[in-house]
């Protein structure tokens, strides 16, 4: 009668969402801590105590430092351990699965990066991986944040923040949170055409520009052009500095990103 009960209740202890069922677990451990504290004030002499006892039952340690000696006590310890060790497994289960859907949801970018300060590289290429890994290498404080349309992350640091999109999109920019950059590196994409690249930084950079503007606020933005003609011609005011296609790009990239301004 009794086991069948507390299987049905673990039943729909499973169906419980994970911050919840957090929550009751923080409960039903204080609240069986207090009930044989209660019970067994001269075996425990503290709160804290019963509240040890409780954690080595349900997490099946079995210290032996304590032992109810009232049979009220004992009986309260069988219960808390029926109930305790399911219940516990659940939680653990669930902090596991919250734990992956965490780090799903981080693959999948569909969380926004939330810190201030950050390098964001637009567009991935082996310059790309080239300027991350300098920038980290200069500077072990600073995290990058790359925006590509890839849908999954190409590099693998937990330096880098991966958001994937469509960077002359307002909403993938808000969510690299770029307008609290510390600079903004756009990289040509690899179209093999001087003029589609170019068209396209001067695209990303005017976006940029544009939501900076809008939301009144001040914005670095670096980009590398593949054709040096293409500067003279290109609306100068939405970036700040060019860096031209070659060699050592990469290494100029990452110094100009953590130059002091």
């Amino acid at each position: 009668m009794l086991i069948g009960f507390i299987m049905k209740v673990l039943k729909k202890t499973i169906k419980i969402e994970h911050w919840k069922l957090i929550q009751l677990g923080l409960i039903f451990l204080g609240f069986s801590s207090l009930i044989l504290f209660y019970l067994e004030p001269k075996e425990f002499n503290n709160l804290f105590n019963s509240f040890w006892f409780v954690m080595t039952i349900v997490s099946q340690v079995g210290l032996g430092d304590y032992i109810p000696v009232t049979v009220p006590g004992k009986l309260y310890t069988m219960f808390v351990y029926l109930v305790g060790v399911g219940f516990f497994a659940i939680i653990i289960a669930k902090w596991i699965d919250l734990m992956n859907n965490y780090e799903e949801l981080k693959e999948e970018e569909s969380m926004g990066f939330k810190g201030e300060n950050q390098v964001v590289i637009i567009n991935w290429s082996e310059k790309a991986k080239v300027t991350i890994q300098e920038v980290i290498d200069k500077s072990e404080t600073t995290t990058v944040v790359l925006i590509d349309q890839m849908p999954n992350s190409p590099i693998n640091n937990e330096m880098v923040h991966y958001v994937s999109g469509d960077a002359t999109k307002f909403e993938v920019l808000k969510r690299a949170n770029v307008l609290k950059a510390a600079t903004i590196c756009i990289l040509a994409s690899d179209t093999g055409d001087p003029i589609a690249g170019d068209g396209k930084t001067l695209l990303i950079a005017s976006t940029i520009k544009h939501m900076a503007t809008k939301e009144d606020a001040a914005v670095f933005v670096i980009a590398e052009i593949l054709d040096e003609d293409h500067i003279t011609n290109t609306n100068q005011d939405y970036i700040d500095e060019f860096i031209l296609s070659n060699k050592p790009f990469s290494h100029q990239m990452a110094a100009t990103a953590l130059r002091p301004r």
